[in-house]
């Protein structure tokens, strides 16, 4: 974490709300930024700080990050994990705590215009999920995380031309502005780049509890709709109360 630590007093984080995270498992559902630049796990710098490291949060990432098997031991060892199926829920049912990002690579390389819109694309993975291990959701947003680069446009037509979503898993084959690059278009988006000096604040929301038991396949798909869209307008309330605070882009 001493890693992070410098990336957190970088970004000037400010984080709210840790107590709100339970003892118990719960799924921990985040809004997605910056590209590749992992701003939006800084809030776990204050988790582990105020919460030690009995109780750790582990993070599901996109199958791709892992097809380097250097790279894959690396964020192995910090907890970060690759999204297969049936893994998150088998934390979960151990007593762990996973966060996931469900918006991917569609809200983590949204325009810079958009920035204050939470943007979960419809994925409704994370609530049959939750519904199906019997555990609270927990909203986590952060503002001031998608001023880190800017995000000309996602690229969602070029990607469907070279269909990505077959071979890697993903939407967007983006354009943005990056240093110390400049211009980075496409492939070259996963080049590291200098993130901008934006101030980050979080803010960790209260569990939804959804229900006292866990559903069946059936009843999780029938009910997960809901409990996406309450997730989604709950996030999009928490961020834009944390907007209005913010006088300037980057400066905070």
């Amino acid at each position: 974490m001493a890693g992070f630590d410098l990336l957190s007093r970088y970004h000037r984080c400010e984080v709210r709300g840790v107590e709100n995270v339970p003892d118990g498992p719960a799924l921990i559902v985040a809004n997605h930024n910056g590209g590749l630049n992992p701003v939006d796990g800084l809030f776990l710098v204050e988790y582990y700080r105020q919460r030690g490291y009995d109780k750790p949060i582990f993070v599901l990432a996109h199958d791709i990050l892992f097809r380097i098997k250097r790279v894959a031991r690396l964020l192995e060892s910090v907890g970060i994990i690759r999204a297969r199926k049936g893994q998150a829920r088998s934390l979960l049912e151990a007593g762990h705590k996973v966060l996931v990002f469900p918006g991917g690579d569609v809200e983590s390389m949204r325009p810079f215009r958009d920035r204050r819109r939470i943007v979960l694309a419809q994925r409704q993975g994370f609530a049959r999920l939750a519904l199906r291990a019997g555990v609270p959701i927990v909203p986590v947003v952060s503002a001031g995380s998608h001023e880190t680069m800017i995000v000309l446009t996602r690229g969602h037509r070029l990607a469907r031309l070279m269909q990505t979503q077959k071979w890697a898993r993903i939407s967007s084959l983006p354009i943005i502005l990056a240093a110390p690059w400049g211009l980075l278009f496409g492939p070259t988006c996963a080049l590291p780049y200098l993130p901008l000096p934006s101030k980050i604040t979080f803010q960790v929301g209260e569990p939804l509890q959804l229900h006292d038991r866990t559903c069946c396949e059936v009843e999780a798909a029938e009910r997960a709709p809901v409990v996406y869209d309450k997730v989604e307008q709950t996030m999009q309330s928490m961020l834009d109360s944390l907007y209005e605070e913010r006088i300037l882009p980057i400066f905070g």
